[in-house]
C-alpha cells in the first residue's frame, strides 16, 4: 500500500474511524457473512425494498463497535446493486426539518443521468433503440432525417411525457419540471441555459425567485410542508428510470443529545420532538416512501436517554422497541443494537485475524497475544472491545511496528 494511504488508514484508526478508503475498510473487515449490513442487503435492499417496499432501520451501539464501519459497506452494496445513495451526520445536517433532509439527498442525485434513462424508456416505447442515436445528436432531430414528420413526432413524444404528468403518484409540478427537462433532452421543445440549470436547481429543492419560475409554469417551492410529497414523487421516479430505490443513512443521531462548543444544545427539545415526529411518520409512512431504505445510527444513549432519547417521544418508541428479546441478536429488529452482535463474534481468535489482516494490508508488525486480547475483549468498559482491540493494534504500530516490507 502506498504510504500516504497507509498513513490516512491509520489516522483514521487513531481517531476511531473506519477508512474512508473503501478497498482497505472491505480487506481489514471480520465476519462479512455475520455482519449486520449483509443480512439487511440479502432480505432488504435485494428482496423486500426492490419489490416496491420500504423499512426504517435504526442502528445503535457504544463508541467503536463498527456502526459507522457497517454503514459505508451497506452503501456499497446498495451502490452495486443499482441504489441512489446517500450519507449524512446528523452533526452537519438539520434533520428537524423534512426539506433540509430532501434537499440533501438531492444534492447527490445526478438529475441529468435521471432525465436520459427516462427518455431512454419514451424512445424505445415509440419503437427505437436508444443505441441507434448519435451522442451527440438529440432524438427529434435524429428521427427526423430517418423521415418522420415533425408534427406528429413531437406530439408522439409529448403523449409518452404527459403518461408522467398524469401519474397519480407524482406531485404536478415535480411531474411538470422534469417532463419538461426530458423534453429538452429529447429536443422537441428546447429551454434556455438558464431555464435548464432552474428546472434542475428547483428538483433539488433549493429557493428560487418566483420570477424565474413563473414562464416555467411552476408556481411552488418545495419547502417542510411540501417536502415529504416530493419525496415520495422522487422516489417513484426512480422506479420509472429502472432504479431499484434510495438508500439513505444518517449517523451520529446522538447528536440530537450532544451540545455544540459553546455549551448551547445542538438540538432544543422542541426541535428533538420534531425529529422524532419525522422519524414516527417515516415508519408510518411505509406505503408512500416505496423503494426507500433508510438507516439511522447512533449511540445507546439514544434509547436509554429518558428525557431526550427514543423512550421521551412515546409515539416513536412504541413503534421501535424490541417486545421480544431472546439471546441471538434479532436481525430483522427494527432497533438493532451491534453490541449483541459484536459479544457473539468477536472473541480472541477473531482478534487474531484481526491483527493479521491489518499487519498485512497496512504494513504493521503487531504482535498482540491471544490471552491478552481476551482481557480486552472481557472487560468492561464504555467503549467497544472492538475499539479498545483496534487501538491497542494501532499503538503497536506507533510504537515502532511497521514492517517496511
Amino acid at each position: 500500500m502506498e504510504p500516504a494511504f497507509r498513513e490516512s488508514a491509520l489516522e483514521s484508526l487513531r481517531r476511531g474511524e473506519p477508512p474512508l478508503d473503501l478497498r482497505t475498510l472491505k480487506s481489514i473487515t471480520l465476519g462479512e457473512q455475520e455482519g449486520i449490513w449483509h443480512f439487511w442487503r440479502d432480505y432488504y435492499l435485494d428482496d423486500y425494498i426492490a419489490c416496491g417496499g420500504s423499512k426504517v432501520k435504526f442502528l445503535t451501539g457504544k463508541p467503536g463497535s463498527g456502526k459507522t464501519h457497517a454503514l459505508l459497506l451497506l452503501l456499497e452494496e446498495a451502490r452495486q446493486l443499482g441504489y441512489v445513495t446517500f450519507f449524512a451526520s446528523a452533526r452537519h445536517m438539520r434533520l428537524n426539518k423534512f426539506d433540509s433532509i430532501y434537499q440533501a439527498v438531492l444534492e447527490a442525485v445526478d438529475v441529468e443521468s435521471l432525465v436520459s434513462s427516462y427518455c431512454a424508456n419514451v424512445i424505445r416505447s415509440l419503437g427505437y433503440e436508444p443505441v441507434q442515436l448519435n451522442p451527440e445528436q438529440d432524438f427529434f432531430t435524429w428521427a427526423q432525417a430517418r423521415g418522420r414528420a415533425p408534427d406528429s413526432l413531437r406530439r408522439e413524444i409529448q403523449e409518452k411525457l404527459d403518461e408522467l404528468y398524469l401519474d397519480r403518484k407524482l406531485n404536478h409540478n415535480f411531474a411538470l419540471a422534469f417532463t419538461q427537462l426530458c423534453a429538452h433532452h429529447l429536443g422537441s421543445r428546447r429551454l434556455a441555459d438558464e431555464q435548464k440549470e432552474t428546472l434542475q436547481e428547483w428538483l433539488k429543492g433549493r429557493p428560487l425567485p418566483a420570477r424565474s419560475l413563473k414562464p416555467l409554469k411552476i408556481f411552488t417551492r418545495i419547502d417542510k410542508y411540501n417536502a415529504r410529497h416530493m419525496m415520495a414523487s422522487f422516489l417513484h421516479l426512480l422506479r420509472l428510470c429502472g432504479r431499484p430505490g434510495l438508500c439513505a443513512v444518517v449517523d451520529d443521531l446522538n447528536a440530537l443529545l450532544e451540545r455544540g462548543t459553546v455549551g448551547r444544545a445542538l438540538y432544543g427539545k422542541a426541535a428533538r420532538n420534531e425529529v422524532f415526529e419525522s422519524l414516527r411518520q417515516l415508519v408510518d409512512d411505509f406505503a408512500g416512501f416505496a423503494g426507500a431504505f433508510f438507516v439511522f445510527a447512533g449511540r445507546n444513549e439514544l434509547i436509554h436517554d429518558a428525557k431526550g432519547g427514543f423512550i421521551s417521544y412515546t409515539a416513536l418508541w412504541m413503534r421501535i422497541r424490541n417486545e421480544v428479546s431472546g439471546q441471538c441478536p434479532n436481525k430483522f429488529a427494527d432497533l438493532f443494537n451491534q453490541d449483541h452482535l459484536v459479544k457473539e463474534i468477536f472473541t480472541g481468535e477473531t482478534c487474531l485475524e484481526l491483527q493479521q489482516k491489518i499487519n498485512e494490508v497496512l504494513g504493521c508488525n503487531s504482535g498482540i497475544r491471544q490471552e491478552d486480547f481476551h482481557c480486552l475483549v472481557e472487560s468492561v468498559s464504555m467503549l467497544s472491545p472492538v475499539r479498545r482491540v483496534i487501538e491497542a493494534i494501532v499503538n503497536q504500530c506507533d510504537g515502532g511496528g511497521i514492517d517496511d516490507g
